[in-house]
Order: structure tokens, then C-alpha cells, then sequence
């Protein structure tokens, strides 16, 4: 069988992911990658074939016919497509073209519906997401979002796998808490990671921060990533150099490469996920890989896939800061065991396994 696994993004959380199936699908079948120009070549020599098409979403008229013509020619069994390539109405005449060429297509759901939904986003998903002969999502509540969508297609669940990709040198607490700067060898730090976003609950994350300034001064608050808040509107901008200037807060909101991602997450103790809004997070899958408990909203597939006693789950509403100060000192207060049984954990989202069970899903007909 022969198998691609397409992203059009070739330096995000989609192509990690992409590269990561495609790792473990090696072992299985002929699997290929096809991405962006961007894709680092650092993936070559992974066990897998690397095309890379799709540029800046500008050259998208063109390149999605030089993907439509590449599939064409290289005739796989099966591609299994990452989310929408970018427009998805005609992604999906895409797949449709293709399906009638003989060409199987395969769907990962890695958000039911976009983080900003426009009034059409359901007809319009609904209608990309049934276009495709299999449809995986991560989740049951994101499969029970695609029914609602008139997904008729029986829905794969498998787990996001570990981002153990990202573990390169093994390195320890101390040394990864060098290498970011500002961190005391008795400080618990409280990990924000990933594109900055209010969905995010990082507004709520910084709430927390200010109020236990005063109370918990060991306790510091790491945000790393990349992304402008300015998009979201200007006060969100000032909220995080207002925090910028904290004592207790550490900010680096740039782009983290991907050599550097290993320092965050071996640096900290506990990994927040305070979302609003989502249906599943890779950074949850690192903090798997790295063995670090998180604390966590109950949205999207949070309370399905953080493993029993390696966290701690709240409600996202109104008082969200204050649930995140308390769930931040619960797994403080009780680190070692909630380290313990996160370090334990992630047997279910092995990507030997997630591999297996894409491979047998894709060849029942």
C-alpha cells in the first residue's frame, strides 16, 4: 500500500504531525510526505519519501493543480490529507476529482471547525468533510462533532500521537533551565506553549500569575511562542507587556525553533493548557513525550486524553484564572505523584499503534 500524508504548512504543528505518522507508517507501508517548500530537511532521513509542492498561501491556484497532477502521476492507494489544504470548498472538489480518478482519500480532523468559525464554517466544513471515502479524528467528541456536521462515514479515534520527535538530546532540568535564563533551581515553572492566542486562556494564564505573585513568588510563569496579539485587538498587546515586566513572568514571544522546543519543556514542571476554545492541542502530546502533568480546561479532547492522575482539569468560564491558580497548586503540592503518572503515560498514543490502526481502517472496504 502506498500512503501520503499531505500538509500544507511545512514548519507547524500539522507537519510535525504529518512527519510523525508518516515515521511509524513507514514501517508498514510505502509512506510519503507531501508539504510545503518549508518543510526543514531535517525529515529526509526518517524512513520516508519528501515531496514538497505548496508555497506561500498566495501560489495556492497554482500549486494545489501541481499537487492535484503530482497525485496523478505518482498514483498512491491512499493520501490522507491534514485538515483542509486551505480553501476548503475547493479542497474538496480536489478530492472529489481525485476519488473518481481512483485515488482513496483520507481525512485527520484536527479541529471540527475553525478557531474563529465564520456563519457558513458548518455547511462549508461539512460539506469538505464529506467528501472523503475515511475520516480519523482524535477524539469521540470530535467525532460526535462530525456527525452533527452529516459525517455519514464511519470515524476512525485514535489518539494524537506523543511528540517524542522534539526530544533530541535528552537534556535535563538544569541545563534546559540555563539555556532559557531566569530561573531559580527551587522555582516551579508553569509552562504556556505554542502560537499566543486568547482562545488560549493566555489572558487568564496571566491573571494567575499577578495574583500569585505575592503568595507563591517560587512559582513562575514561562510563556513561549510566537505569534501577534495585536491581531486580537491592542489591549490583549499591552496585557502581556504589563506581564512582561513581573518578577514571576518570563516571556519569550517569538517563534521557537524547533532544536529549541526541548529546552521549555524539560525546564518546567507543569504545562498549561487553560484553553477557551479547541478540539485537541499538540502541546498536550509534548508534555506527554517530556513526562510533564498538566493543568487543564475541560474542552475538546482534554478530558478524554490526559491520562488519570497526570493533571488536573477545570471548567472554562468565568472564573477561570482562579481555577488555574488552584489546579497550579494542587500539582504542586502533590508533584510527585502527578509526575509520576504522567511519566507513565501515553501508552495509548504510541504512533507504532495510531500507524496500525490507520493502515487496517484504510484497507477495509
Amino acid at each position: 500500500m502506498k500512503v501520503e500524508v499531505v500538509s500544507f504548512t511545512g514548519d507547524s504543528g500539522l507537519a510535525d504531525y504529518s512527519v510523525s505518522l508518516a515515521r511509524a507508517l513507514a514501517r508498514l507501508v510505502k509512506a510519503q510526505v507531501v508539504s510545503a517548500q518549508s518543510l526543514p530537511v531535517r525529515f529526509d532521513e526518517m524512513g520516508f519519501a519528501v515531496e514538497r509542492v505548496f508555497r506561500r498561501s498566495r501560489h495556492y491556484p497554482l500549486d494545489i493543480f501541481r499537487f492535484f497532477f503530482g497525485v496523478l502521476r505518482r498514483r498512491p492507494d491512499w493520501v490522507l490529507i491534514q485538515g483542509p489544504l486551505k480553501f476548503p470548498v475547493i479542497d474538496a472538489l480536489v478530492v472529489r476529482v481525485l476519488k473518481l480518478f481512483g485515488i482513496g482519500c483520507a481525512v485527520t480532523v484536527h479541529d471540527v471547525l475553525p478557531h474563529y468559525p465564520r456563519p457558513w464554517s458548518r455547511a462549508e466544513f461539512g460539506f469538505y468533510y464529506r467528501s472523503f471515502s475515511r475520516v480519523i479524528a482524535h477524539s469521540t467528541a470530535a467525532a460526535s462533532g462530525l456527525r452533527k456536521l452529516g459525517v455519514a462515514t464511519e470515524v476512525l479515534v485514535v489518539p494524537h500521537g506523543i511528540y517524542d520527535i522534539f526530544d533530541l538530546t535528552g537534556i535535563n532540568r538544569e541545563a534546559a533551565r540555563k539555556a532559557i535564563g531566569g530561573i531559580e533551581p527551587d522555582d516551579t515553572v508553569v509552562l504556556f506553549f505554542g502560537h499566543l492566542e486568547p482562545r488560549k486562556g493566555l489572558m487568564e494564564f496571566l491573571d494567575a500569575a499577578k495574583t500569585m505573585l505575592l503568595s507563591d513568588p517560587n512559582v513562575k510563569f514561562l510563556v513561549a511562542g510566537g505569534g501577534s496579539l495585536d491581531s486580537h485587538g491592542t489591549a490583549y498587546a499591552q496585557r502581556l507587556e504589563e506581564a512582561r515586566a513581573m518578577p514571576n513572568v518570563i516571556v519569550h514571544d517569538r517563534r521557537i525553533p524547533f532544536e529549541a522546543v526541548e529546552n521549555y519543556f524539560a525546564a518546567s514542571d507543569i504545562i498549561a493548557l487553560p484553553y477557551r476554545e479547541g478540539t485537541t492541542s499538540g502541546v498536550l502530546k509534548l508534555a506527554l513525550a517530556f513526562g510533564k502533568p498538566v493543568v487543564a480546561s475541560r474542552v475538546g479532547d482534554f478530558p478524554e486524553q490526559i491520562p488519570a492522575g497526570a493533571g488536573v482539569l477545570f471548567e472554562a468560564d468565568k472564573a477561570l484564572a482562579r481555577h488555574l491558580e488552584v489546579a497550579i497548586r494542587e500539582i504542586a503540592g502533590n508533584f510527585s505523584g502527578y509526575s509520576a503518572a504522567m511519566q507513565a503515560a501515553g501508552g495509548d498514543a504510541q504512533w507504532p499503534d495510531i500507524a496500525n490502526r490507520v493502515v487496517n481502517y484504510l484497507k477495509v472496504h
